[in-house]
């Protein structure tokens, strides 16, 4: 009994012992895997810790790098403003200056008539005296007398001080102006080359255009009534020419074209496909252009104006008047606005963004109809341009009244880049019609026989009637033929106008 109690005891002590080891060997291991997983855990703390720090580094740095460029773009505008405000400020001053010479001369032609009516008033007195003493007549008769001689002197001096305040005034404006011209000239440079376009496709290879051509020429036909244009193949070897009276349909022929050409197969499908493409290409290439030339202009108000309008004024690349590209045109009437505008001094604003858009209704005038002047007025209304603006862009061409000096400045810079040389090609029956409409305007005056349109229809010599036309009459008639030249218009440029009268004397002697 005693040796099965003790073996018992033994036993549970033994199972005690081996039981608390276990437990013991379990904790460990517990611990062990408690240390590892928050190891484990610190490690990921610390990835997630230093992740989230060069996120904030990079967010940091982007945030930096975006106030940088915001604060270059106000540093940029700022810049802007000062050198706006400083062409103001110059033209302000010499608007001031010409004022105060204008006071000046008022002044001293006011101290003139004082001077005149004093030495008025003497000879009057003294004159009344004479007569008096003299012819033995009243005062009243006297004065009345004084008074018609007064009268009709002053009327005599008046008018020969107004003919040459006149001819003085005439002389200095044509000097004013031509050195106006000369200097706004001087400052403008613009490249020949800038708005050149391609007008050939070249095609490397001879079976190319029989791929183009199709089989019984049925590919071209489709092409030409698809894209409207007249396809031509034979003028130059490897080359295929394009023509069509709208040039941005034939840019959008030009480039579909050139998509044909890598094309291995070729019928109605690809060349519809190939004009869908094509239209795309050049609808962007359009706004890229506008874009380009509104940021070159270099006005706030432009950059953000919508890609429609931007668009319009990349049209203008593909549109021409007289052989002159719109666009480059557009530009030159814009510089040559601001820098008269500067001299005179107008806002040079204004002139710069009337000038620049007084064709915009050249970009659409093609498929709408319509006078594009009137287009233009349209459309700068449409996109909230101010009356200024608009006003000074619309009425180069007199369709109402010009009420501000912009206007006026506008009209001039196209005038300037409309007639100067090389500007515009002309066909030669234009030029004869030209020719033929002012001989006929000199020769619709009564007394003139003969009229000459000559130097390109830059002077007019009128032969007049000698029996009919007196010397005293050519002056006056000359300028009725200027008159009516300027009142029909289109005519840029300067036109000389020069009536001829020739008499023949003949005596017989006897020898």
């Amino acid at each position: 009994m005693e040796l099965t109690s003790l073996l018992a005891v033994t036993g549970g002590l033994i199972i005690g012992v081996l039981t608390g080891l276990y437990i013991l060997r379990q904790r460990k291991i517990d611990r062990e895997r408690i240390e590892r997983d928050t190891h484990a855990q610190i490690s990921k703390a610390k990835e997630q810790a230093k992740q989230m720090l060069h996120d904030a580094e990079i967010h940091a740095e982007d945030r930096k790098k975006r106030f940088h460029d915001e604060q270059e773009e106000f540093t940029r505008q700022l810049d802007q403003m000062e050198r706006v405000l400083e062409v103001k400020k110059n033209s302000l001053q010499r608007r001031e200056a010409r004022v105060q010479g204008i006071k000046d001369s008022i002044e001293q032609a006011e101290q003139e008539a004082r001077r005149m009516r004093d030495e008025a008033d003497a000879l009057h007195a003294k004159s009344a005296e004479m007569l008096m003493q003299r012819t033995g007549i009243t005062r009243e008769q006297a004065l009345q007398n004084l008074m018609r001689d007064a009268e009709d002197g002053f009327a005599k001096n008046s008018e020969l001080r107004l003919q040459r305040a006149f001819e003085w005034a005439q002389e200095r404006s044509v000097r004013e102006a031509r050195n106006i011209l000369s200097e706004v000239i001087y400052k403008y440079a613009s490249s020949t080359k800038e708005f050149d376009e391609e007008q050939d496709v070249i095609v490397p290879k001879d079976e190319m255009k029989g791929r183009i051509v199709g089989r019984g020429a049925a590919n071209i036909a489709c092409f030409e009534e698809l894209f409207e244009v007249d396809v031509v193949f034979n003028d130059e070897p490897n080359i295929i020419k394009l023509s069509c009276f709208n040039l941005v349909n034939r840019e959008i022929a030009r480039v579909a074209l050139t998509r044909l050409l890598r094309e291995k197969v070729v019928n109605e499908d690809v060349i519809h496909k190939a004009k869908v493409d094509a239209e795309e290409e050049v609808a962007k290439n359009l706004l890229k252009i506008g874009r380009k030339v509104l940021h070159r202009l270099d006005v706030p108000a432009l950059q953000n104006v919508p890609d429609e309008f931007a668009r319009l004024v990349g049209r203008l690349r593909f549109r021409t008047s007289y052989g002159q590209n719109v666009l480059r045109h557009s530009l030159e009437v814009g510089y040559f606005a601001r820098l008269i505008a500067g001299e005179v001094g107008a806002d040079p604003e204004i002139a710069l963004l009337g000038g620049f858009f007084h064709d915009i209704g050249k970009a659409i005038d093609q498929e709408v109809g319509g006078s594009h002047d009137v287009l233009s007025k349209e459309i700068l209304e449409k996109y909230g341009f101010s009356w200024e603006i608009t006003h000074a862009a619309w009425t180069h061409h007199n369709a109402i009244p010009q009420e501000t000096v912009e206007a006026r400045v506008v009209q001039a810079a196209d005038a300037i880049s409309a007639s100067r040389p090389g500007a515009r090609a002309e066909s030669l029956e234009r030029y004869m019609e030209r020719m033929k409409d002012l001989q006929e305007m000199a020769l619709s005056f009564d007394g003139i026989k003969k009229a000459y349109a000559i130097n390109a229809g830059r002077e007019v010599r009128a032969f007049v009637d000698a029996e009919r036309v007196a010397d005293t009459a050519l002056e006056p008639l000359a300028v009725d033929i200027a008159k009516k030249v300027e009142e029909k218009g289109g005519y840029p440029g300067r036109i000389k106008i020069t009536t001829i009268r020739s008499t023949k004397v003949t005596n017989k002697i006897k020898i």
